[in-house]
């Protein structure tokens, strides 16, 4: 789901007092060290070059402001998303049957225009028709109008800068969660954590093929369930507090590649 780019407020970095310092120094270092190779992995796999890995690192080091490049690609690839979902749940855009209505693409009221600057106000109008046409299950229809012909997902061409985009997007949102409940004291009454759980188990090769292939519409309804919950307007009234959240599932099978 789109949410803009954020503006990062300078402000101290260091350890949560609840968590405290390492109790193992020595451990500590080896996890770093474990945390290190999966990141050079991760780069090697997406053609980062061991020069401009050590670029990046100093660029890192010797950068004050922290920016957030991936928000800004990620906005954009999400907020063509958030188009079609909200065309698709919003029931000023659905017609009589519950079906997405042909929407005209300019003017007011139930129209693509209005939903582009409700969705993704940082991109054009005729940037989001191409993209929700070429990458989403859009069509123009009559010149002037546009038609939602099957889902609301989008297909976005995979590159290595938005396939790191999207890790650092979700091992940001996996480390707040994960620190968030860490810092949370021992004493402190069940219930005030976020859920956070991962389930595991063994399978072969064929057996995993087929379990990813079996759970995966089981979690399209899932995903469609709990996105209901979710607001797609930012800058919905009122605006206090109004912060991105949501919920994250995978499947995943650890290949030893990587770390």
């Amino acid at each position: 789901m789109a949410k803009g780019i954020p503006t990062l407020k300078r402000r101290p970095r260091r350890a949560s007092g609840v968590v405290g310092p390492p109790t193992d120094r020595e451990l500590m270092l080896k996890l770093m060290v474990e945390m290190n190779h999966i990141q050079q992995d991760v780069f090697l796999r997406l053609g980062a070059s061991p020069e401009d890995q050590r670029t990046a690192a100093l660029r890192a080091r010797k950068t004050s402001t922290r920016l957030r490049p991936s928000a800004r690609l990620m906005a954009a690839i999400n907020g063509a998303g958030d188009v079609l979902s909200t065309w698709r749940r919003d029931k000023r855009y659905r017609g009589s049957d519950g079906s997405p209505r042909v929407l005209p693409i300019r003017g007011k009221g139930a129209t693509l225009e209005t939903l582009v600057r409700k969705c993704v106000p940082q991109m054009p109008l005729e940037e989001v028709l191409t993209y929700i046409c070429s990458h989403g299950d859009a069509t123009l229809y009559k010149g002037d109008r546009v038609a939602l012909l099957g889902t609301a997902a989008i297909l976005t061409r995979r590159t290595p800068e938005t396939t790191l985009a999207w890790l650092l997007t979700q091992f940001r949102h996996v480390a707040d969660t994960t620190l968030h409940n860490a810092a949370i004291p021992a004493h402190k009454v069940k219930g005030v954590g976020l859920f956070q759980r991962q389930v595991a188990g063994w399978l072969s090769e064929k057996d995993f093929r087929l379990y990813a292939k079996e759970v995966f519409p089981q979690l399209q309804e899932v995903c469609a369930q709990l996105e209901a919950g979710l607001s797609l307007d930012r800058r919905a009234k009122p605006r206090a507090n109004r912060k991105e959240c949501g919920v994250g599932l995978f499947v995943y099978q650890d290949s030893g590649s990587i770390g």
